[in-house]
């Protein structure tokens, strides 16, 4: 997204760009640990506010990416594999809660398409845009899981730290897919939510971000090495 698009859309919208922007810029290595974030710089590179890019920082210290010093503004604090692991064992928690929550609460109907979907993809002959289409369906999966929880905080708190993950993969490359993998597991997941089984469906839940995790460092490494 341009810098120009950046200044048109809401507030709400523009602060979550901001912060992909800026972990984007840390896990690709532009920016590293210690580097200072200064809010006129960053509003003046961006062509926006420094309203909005305060919000933007306050929300990447919030998820311990950055830390905010007074009188000295932000600095980037140190991130490699071991800190990306801490991260999704924060987002196991969370999200293993959330569908604990979602059993019994979660619409049927929105996860048999779901499901549906999900067959029909990891089934098909069509593989060309099988990773865009797989991620989309990643999306729509944890997002229903989370909003589906009756607890807005808590989905609040899971979309920040998908956000962080997703940016990570962007940033490194979306190395060692697991697209196939990630269906079956969300299939897993589906099926328990499906029969009210709420303990085996946090159970799958957490199975799949451990091995997400794993396979995040391991891709991270990888990106780290090159």
């Amino acid at each position: 997204m341009s810098d120009r698009a950046l200044k048109t859309i809401p507030r709400s919208t523009l602060r979550g760009q901001l912060v992909s922007k800026v972990l984007n810029a840390i896990f690709s290595g532009e920016l590293k640990g210690g580097d200072r974030l200064i809010e006129e710089e960053l509003a003046m590179k961006l062509g926006v506010s420094r309203t909005p890019i305060r919000e933007a920082l306050g929300e990447l210290a919030a998820i311990g990416v950055i830390r905010l010093k007074p009188n000295h503004g932000a600095m980037v604090r140190p991130f490699g594999p071991e800190q990306l692991v801490e991260i999704y064992h924060v987002r196991r928690l969370l999200e293993v809660e959330a569908t604990r929550l979602a059993a019994g609460r979660v619409d049927p109907n929105a996860l048999k398409d779901i499901k549906k979907r999900a067959l029909e993809l990891i089934n098909g002959e069509k593989r060309e845009d099988f990773p865009e289409r797989a991620l989309a369906l990643d999306g729509e999966f944890h997002d229903l899981i989370s909003r589906s929880s009756g607890s807005e905080r808590l989905a609040e708190e899971i979309g920040k730290y998908r956000n962080l993950v997703s940016s990570v993969g962007n940033a490194v490359g979306n190395k060692l897919h697991a697209h196939d993998q990630n269906i079956q597991e969300h299939l897993k997941v589906i099926y328990n939510l499906l029969e009210k089984r709420g303990d085996e469906a946090a159970a799958a839940m957490g199975h799949h971000i451990d091995r997400g995790a794993d396979t995040a460092a391991k891709a991270m490494g990888l990106a780290y090495a090159r």
